[in-house]
């Protein structure tokens, strides 16, 4: 029910905005490129948990100097006409992917608690 809500939410805004195409658009895609980069830095505090603080941090300082850089070239180049349009493409999209983001790993770690068996109650696991 979630994903179809988001669907015709996206869907409605794209028809609203297809007057500042360029603005919804820009700001879809620094959207992406800022929570992806995010995520990938973020998600490496699962593998090294030791440095977890670290690496949040630098993930949002990532996403702040991607959307910043992204926002002064976007201005600077005169590519969109609505900043209304490319604000609110951007938070849609962000909280968006932010959520299928976090869907998937939630997946993904379902997946491998599955395929785990814990050996004699020792607290040690092997793959199925």
């Amino acid at each position: 029910m979630k994903k179809v809500i988001i669907a015709i939410t996206m869907i409605a805004l794209a028809i609203l905005f297809s007057e500042h195409f360029h603005s919804f658009s820009v700001g879809f895609t620094l959207a992406i490129v800022a929570v992806s980069c995010s995520y990938l830095i973020a998600y490496q505090a699962i593998r090294q948990p030791q440095y977890a603080m670290s690496f949040l941090v630098v993930a949002a300082l990532t996403k702040l100097a991607i959307t910043v850089m992204g926002v002064i070239w976007v201005f600077s180049a005169n590519i969109i006409h609505s900043p209304l349009t490319f604000l609110v493409a951007y938070t849609l999209f962000s909280v968006v992917i932010t959520y299928f983001v976090s869907r998937y790993r939630a997946h993904r770690r379902d997946i491998s608690d599955q395929q785990q068996r814990e050996i004699f109650q020792t607290g040690l696991y092997e793959l199925k």
